[in-house]
């Protein structure tokens, strides 16, 4: 009898702790893109042949890009090989701009650059193109933390044009700041010696389409409204 009760206390417990919601914490974290829902091969023009005339007026505008960059360039690079949506807008956005005041924006970013890591990731290796500083090691130093995965497209510049995108629509009266402060940190990965300047070409295509693709999601525009309320709020808009 008594392990009877057990038993039927114990089923009990199981069918209670079934019936409870997932926990915030794990409810709808996966990105709003993968490669699965967007496949970049059909966006992106391939890169130039390694060796060829292309590939090599690429790489002089690396070398070009590292020589004229003075001390405060390099440190700005180096500043910018963080991929938060903070270190990217921080000064276009002002002291408010923070994330322990902003939980929705920041969770809202967060997803987006989990989106450009799943969808970015897996085409690397089709397009196979080798990162400045390891193509030509004589020329091109790595003057930020380096990575070896494929140069193309940048990474960095998808998930800056994804989220100038996104932060223009939330803050257009800053529209024109955003987007040259996108600019100055995709070239920081010139400067940083891991990208050349046709992989920054293929990032801005990426985050573009990565873009017009979260718009069309339910999940991500319910997100937005909230995160967009949040922030305008926080700025005093």
């Amino acid at each position: 009898m008594i392990a009877r009760r057990t038993l039927l206390a114990t089923a009990a417990a199981f069918a209670l702790f079934a019936a409870l919601p997932a926990p915030a914490a794990r409810a709808g974290e996966e990105p709003y893109i993968t490669a699965k829902t967007l496949d970049l091969m059909n966006f992106l023009p391939p890169p130039p042949v390694a060796g060829s005339a292309e590939d090599m007026a690429d790489r002089a505008a690396v070398v070009a890009a590292q020589k004229a960059a003075g001390p405060e360039r390099v440190a700005l690079a180096q500043h910018d090989a963080e991929e938060t949506i903070y270190v990217m807008f921080d000064k276009v956005m002002g002291d408010k701009f923070k994330a322990e005041a902003l939980p929705l924006t920041s969770k809202l970013f967060t997803r987006l650059g989990e989106s450009e890591d799943a969808t970015i990731d897996p085409v690397k290796p089709a397009y196979g193109r080798v990162r400045p500083y390891l193509a030509a090691p004589e020329e091109i130093k790595a003057q930020v933390k380096a990575s070896k995965s494929g140069s193309y497209p940048s990474g960095h510049t998808t998930r800056v044009t994804l989220s100038a995108i996104v932060l223009s629509a939330m803050v257009p009266e800053k529209r024109a700041e955003i987007w040259a402060r996108a600019d100055e940190y995709a070239w920081s990965r010139v400067v940083g010696g891991m990208h050349y300047p046709r992989d920054l070409d293929g990032g801005r295509r990426a985050g573009t389409a990565m873009a017009a693709t979260a718009f069309a999601d339910a999940k991500f525009q319910a997100d937005f409204a909230a995160a967009r309320a949040e922030l305008r709020a926080a700025l005093g808009l």
